[in-house]
């Protein structure tokens, strides 16, 4: 399964929106380098959200941008919300690990009193940083089977 890399965005100030970057650098064990979450949480480095998602928001008359979801990545091709906790992600040298499905918040009221509730459940993942590196607007975004998980679907 393959995606890419639509969007970057980080945020110097917690609870407002993201600005876009072309690329960034995700630094292991600490998140986004000059996001505002970094360093906060060591299993909610990263947030992951899904571009088809974003679009059908549009579609549907939300006006909403992809800096006010406050997610650092979106990703086309590739929907987040269908994988599970513990699936890494590999994005060029990069290594996630998805640790939890994000939850709307509440901040979202104030772009929408609907969206916490529309998006529950398509809100995307946290993840934290395996292996860091640059990640560019554009990267492809793999789905990695490491051993583990290849011993539990073959046994």
């Amino acid at each position: 399964m393959i995606g890419n890399v639509v969007g970057i965005y980080v945020g110097k100030q917690k609870g407002e929106g993201k600005t876009e970057v072309a690329f960034a650098e995700f630094v292991a064990g600490h998140g986004v380098r000059g996001d505002c979450h970094a360093g906060r949480d060591a299993n909610r480095q990263v947030s992951l959200f899904a571009q088809e998602t974003l679009n059908q928001l549009l579609a549907e008359g939300f006006t909403v941008t992809a800096s006010a979801l406050s997610a650092n990545l979106f990703i086309e091709g590739l929907n987040p919300d269908s994988l599970k906790p513990g699936a890494q992600l590999r994005i060029g040298d990069v290594t996630l690990e998805l640790v939890e499905f994000r939850k709307p918040c509440r901040s979202l009221t104030q772009i929408d009193n609907r969206l916490p509730k529309r998006l529950f459940g398509q809100c995307g993942h946290l993840a934290r940083i395996v292996k860091g590196g640059i990640v560019r607007s554009g990267d492809d975004v793999e789905v990695v089977v490491n051993e583990k998980q290849m011993k539990l679907e073959f046994v």
